[in-house]
This record gives structure tokens, sequence and C-alpha cells, in this order.
């Protein structure tokens, strides 16, 4: 039997649409879906059904939860949660009660399924590294777990030294004495891999696990969530700026024009239409619409006279021009940040001595700095809501051997989503950089953490290739949001000898 394992969907029915296409190219047997079918996305109606008919088995994601009435959305952001409460009016009560019936966990010949870890499937614990992988373990037996939550592919493994392991997404076969959590990333919400959807296939003949990754038309889904209403993040910004293909020409009509005989019809139509009583209705009406649209375009004038004090037309970026960049050798010791220090104060000009960031309105920004628990914490204010991006210089890894980092930080009161981002280079022969890739982590409520705190520690990988590093954080939100100084530490990290 072969099954595809999908998670975190997130009524995004044209990643859907795609990721179906390729299951059926693959010759599945079953679909199982860890859940999270809606949330997020413009197209929950749609998506639901599709599952409903499509998929073998449906678990309850905290998303599907919240929408029907099983979890407070108030744990959520307030993009999250404008989303669900959304769906909840677009659902049909059949809908929500199916939803409502949805099981935890599903109990497979083989396997065993949840959406977050085992250990308290209704709690939502996220599994990002290998400590958090181990309570799901000793709480079942199975030899192969499959959980979503997290949107990121990736493998956990413990063998008979009892030490567990994080790796990257990669195909395996299951080996005696070994076990394993895998999670297939997601569908219609994907956080890492350049934003393609991902979902993996488990044959259990030849107990082998495979990973899939797709693109789907970023363009449309950006559309479908602005002709919703919903806020468009940064991230799915720059994917569909990236996936976007630009015109090389002007746009034509190749539509068949009318046979004459068709524009004859046509015209006597309009000639019927057009009568005396009808012209004088079509009169009226556009010396009314004439007098609201002037009236319309006074308010118009004095609305964006009056807001043209509070808002800027573009990002500017503070300072305006490039950081030196730093060097990660000599790391001493060998757990030294590699990010600059956040200042003890902040001056007048609103730089931020170190770092550069990018604001949509630097007027009416309030920054500054402050200690908290003995540690430095940047301290950002909007009145309105707005956009704002925090980078470190370029980090060259000359005369050190790393393939592998670790981000730790949190932020405070966010009740927007916010992503702290890795930004790999490759040096080329004449000396300049090529971006290779970007990988996105939101910043999360995760287990033991107070509440309105959100944290990260996660270990991310790159390839031998990679000269250069950059460290970057986004939000858009309005009120207070508080960054603790975000560390970035080499994990293995070997210097080249002469």
């Amino acid at each position: 039997m072969r099954y595809a394992i999908v998670s975190d969907i997130h009524a995004n029915l044209g990643a859907w649409k795609t990721a179906l296409a390729d299951i059926a190219d693959m010759r599945v047997d079953r679909i199982v879906c860890l859940g999270d079918v809606v949330g997020y996305g413009a197209e929950p109606v749609e998506v639901l059904e599709s599952v409903h008919r499509k998929a073998f088995a449906v678990l309850m994601g905290n998303h599907d939860a919240a929408v029907c009435g099983k979890m407070d959305p108030q744990v959520f952001t307030s993009r999250a949660r404008q989303a669900v409460e959304r769906h909840r009016g677009q659902v049909s009560e059949a809908g929500l009660r199916w939803l409502a019936q949805l099981p935890l966990v599903l109990n497979a010949p083989g396997f065993r399924c949840a959406h977050g870890d085992f250990s308290a499937p209704a709690a939502y614990h996220y599994i990002l590294d290998a400590e958090e992988a181990v309570p799901s373990w000793r709480a079942v037996a199975e030899q192969l777990l499959f959980v979503g939550h997290t949107h990121c592919q990736g493998i956990h493994v413990v063998g008979k030294s009892g030490t567990p392991h994080a790796l990257p997404a990669g195909d395996f076969t299951l080996e005696q004495g070994k076990r394993y959590i895998v999670n297939p990333g997601s569908i219609g919400y994907p956080r890492s891999q350049e934003g393609r959807s991902t979902y993996c296939i488990y044959d259990d003949r030849a107990r082998t696990v495979i990973f899939r990754s797709l693109p789907f038309d970023h363009e449309s889904y950006v559309a479908s969530l602005r002709n919703a209403g919903f806020e468009v993040e940064p991230w799915l910004e720059r994917q569909e700026a990236a996936q976007s293909v630009p015109a090389l020409r002007e746009r034509l009509s190749f539509a068949k024009p009318l046979a004459e005989h068709q524009h004859a019809q046509q015209v006597k139509r309009e000639t019927r239409i057009f009568s005396p009583r009808f012209v004088r209705m079509i009169v009226t009406l556009l010396v009314l619409g004439l007098l609201g649209i002037a009236g319309g375009a006074v308010f118009t004038m004095l609305h964006f006279r009056h807001q043209a004090r509070y808002r800027s037309p573009s990002v500017v970026m503070v300072p305006d021009y490039d950081l030196m960049p730093l060097n990660a050798y000599p790391l001493v010791p060998p757990d030294k940040n590699l990010l600059p220090e956040f200042p003890s104060v902040i001056g007048g000009d609103k730089i931020i001595p170190g770092w550069r960031y990018g604001t949509s309105d630097k007027q009416n920004l309030g920054i500054g700095t402050t200690n908290y628990n003995g540690v430095a914490v940047l301290d950002i204010w909007y009145w309105d809501r707005q956009s704002f991006s925090l980078e470190s210089p370029l980090i060259s890894l000359a005369g050190t051997q790393i393939q592998s980092v670790r981000i730790r930080g949190r932020v405070f009161h966010p009740e927007h989503p916010v992503l702290f981002l890795l930004v790999t280079y490759a040096e080329k022969d004449d000396g300049t950089l090529e971006q290779l890739a970007t990988d996105n982590f939101e910043v999360r409520n995760t287990r033991g953490e107070r509440p309105n705190t959100f944290s990260i520690n996660r270990k991310v990988n790159f390839s031998k290739r990679v000269t250069h590093l950059q460290f970057r954080a986004e939000a858009r939100f309005k009120g207070g949001l508080v960054i603790e100084q975000p560390v970035l530490t080499a994990e293995e990290t070997v210097r080249r000898g002469r």
C-alpha cells in the first residue's frame, strides 16, 4: 500500500489541486491528511469538500479545531484569528460538524499519525528539534510516526544509542533498531523550502519514505487572499515576485470578431434597448453619479491630505547604505554570537548601530532599546499598521567550515506573525555574491513560554557552496513589538588548517 501523507493545506485550493495531480501521477493508493485543512487561505469550503471526498483519513489540526469551536482562537496571531473567524462564517453546519468529529490520532497498520506531538495531541505541541521529539517516542510504541504543524519537512531519528537526531528531508528506507518521526511539510502554506508545496509517500511494502516538493501558482494564491480582504505576509509577496514571469509584449486580444450577421443582430438589439425613455433615465443617473463622484473626490483629497503625515509610500532603509560585512572567523568561544549586539541607546537619528532596518513609516516609528532580565531588547512602536524588517550585516564564513548554524531568539506581544530568516549566499569568481536560498521560520508560542512570548530555536543546515550568511526579521503590525537580542551560533564548527 502506498500512502500520501499530506498536511497543512490551509484552504489553498490551487496548491491542493497541484498536489492531487502529483499524487495521482505517483500511483498512490490512499491519502492521509494530518490536519489544518482550513485556516489562512481564501477557499476553505472548496478545499474541505475536496479533502472530504479524496482523503482516506483526516485528522483535526489546531486551525480545524478553532473553526469548529473546539479551540479558542485567541491563542492565535491576529492574522490566523481573522481567517478562523471568516472560515467559521463560510463553512456550513454540516461542515463544522464534520470538522468537530475528526480524530486527533490515527493508528494505521505499521505507523501512527497526529497533527502535533503524541504526548498531548490536543495541546498541539511543535516538534522542531531533536529534544522535542523525545516525548512522542515515549508516548507511543510504533517505529514510524508522522506529524505536521510546523509547515517544514524534516526527519527525527533515534537508534540504539538513544540519542535523537534531527535530519533534513531526504528519501530513506526504514532500518531495524531505529525509530522515525517524519514531517511532510505543508501543501498550502509552506514556510521554507523556497515556498514549495511538500508532502511525502510511505510504501509499506518497500518500507520506504520519499519526499515530494512541488511549485504552485503563488500569483493566483496571493490574488485570492487580496480579493478576500486578507493581509498578504512578506514571505508570500517575495515568493510571488520570485515566481512571476515578466511580460515581454503588450496584451493583445486574440478573440475572434463577430461575424457580420451576428454584428447586425447585436446592433438591432442595442437599437431596441436605447429608447428615449431609457436614454432619459441614463442621463439622470449619470448626473447623479457625477455629483457623487465630485463629492467623493473632495472627501478623498481631504482624507489623504490628512493621512499623508502618517504614511510613507515606500519602504525606507535606515541607514540608507550597505553595512560592512562581519567575519565569522575566529570563533572564540565556540558559542560566540555571530550577530551584532543591540546598543544600549538609540539616538534621535533612529539608527541601530551594527544593524539596518526597513520601515514603511520612519516619521511615526518609535524605536528604542532596553534591558530585560539581563538581555538587550529592541522595542518598536507604530500607531498605524506598518511593515518593519531588521537585517544584520553579511557574515563571511571564510576561514571556517561552518555548514550549520542555530538561530535563537524571542519576541513579545506579537499581534501578527514575526518571521526570522536566514539568507545564504555564494561568492562568484568575479567577487560578487549570488543568493542561494532563504529559510523562513515563524517565531511561535512554544511549550513552557509565558503568555504573549514567542520563541525560536532552530538549527539550519546548508551546503559547502555557502560563503556568506545574513539574518533578517520581518513583521507587519500595529502597536508595539519587542524583539530580544537574536543569537546566531555555529554548530560543529571546524577551522580550516594551513
